[in-house]
Formats: structure tokens, C-alpha cells, sequence
């Protein structure tokens, strides 16, 4: 009986396993890319995404903890070529940005580059994360 039970649980852990190794390649599926805290001044941040991290095709921009407004950003690609997406906004806390198309096919992100800084002192800083899939 005890077999039965262990062969059972060792069935259960690889579908288990094999379910979420399914989801984590999943490309609907969105990947933080990173992320900055923002002060009150005009800043400028980069956030290094690197070739390991996957392909992309869209990206999104999340603001959370304060509002921020974002002046520019620049995506640059695994090839160095650049794209610079229309995303000049004011973003309330908790908002985030339309889904952004990448030009091509599913392409590496070496890096972002944007120009930010937060709205109002009284919330505190703020924080800009982007996310692709």
C-alpha cells in the first residue's frame, strides 16, 4: 500500500512539475523587467535587461507607490538597434501605460532608458516598473 501511495505522490509531483515548467515559458505570460524608484527631480534611468532574459514583443510601463511623469524612454535591442515609443505621460499611482508593440518579431531587450521624475512631494517617490512578454 505504501508503494502504491509513494508511486501515486511521485506521478502527482512530475505532472506537477512539468505543468509549471509549461507555464513559465508561456509567452502571454508578462516578466518584470526591472524596475526604478523615482525622485522629484528630472531623472534619468536605465534598467539592463540583458540577452538571458528572454524575447519580447510588447512592453508595458507600471507606476506604483506615487505618481510620476514619464518624458522618454528608449528601447534598446540585443542587435543595439533602437525604438523609441510615443510614451511622454502623466501616470497616477497604480496606473500603468497601453501595451507597447515592438517593431518585428519577438526580439531581446538589452536595455530602457527613460526620463521621469515624480508628480507630487506629498505622495513620496515613486516607482516605475516596465514588464514585457
Amino acid at each position: 500500500m505504501k508503494n502504491i501511495i509513494r508511486g501515486l505522490t511521485l506521478v502527482s509531483l512530475i505532472l506537477l512539475a512539468a505543468g509549471m515548467a509549461g507555464a513559465a515559458q508561456s509567452p502571454d505570460r508578462w516578466e518584470r523587467l526591472g524596475q526604478r524608484e523615482v525622485d522629484f527631480r528630472n531623472d534619468h534611468d536605465q534598467i539592463d535587461v540583458g540577452r538571458s532574459e528572454g524575447r519580447y514583443r510588447q512592453i508595458e510601463v507600471r507606476v506604483k507607490n506615487a505618481p510620476i511623469e514619464v518624458y522618454d524612454m528608449v528601447v534598446t535591442f540585443g542587435n543595439g538597434e533602437t525604438f523609441k515609443p510615443k510614451l511622454r505621460h502623466k501616470f497616477s499611482e497604480g496606473s500603468g501605460s497601453r501595451i507597447i508593440d515592438l517593431p518585428g518579431e519577438r526580439r531581446t531587450i538589452k536595455r530602457i532608458d527613460f526620463n521621469y521624475k515624480s508628480i507630487n512631494r506629498r505622495e513620496g517617490k515613486g516607482t516605475v516598473e516596465v514588464r514585457g512578454r
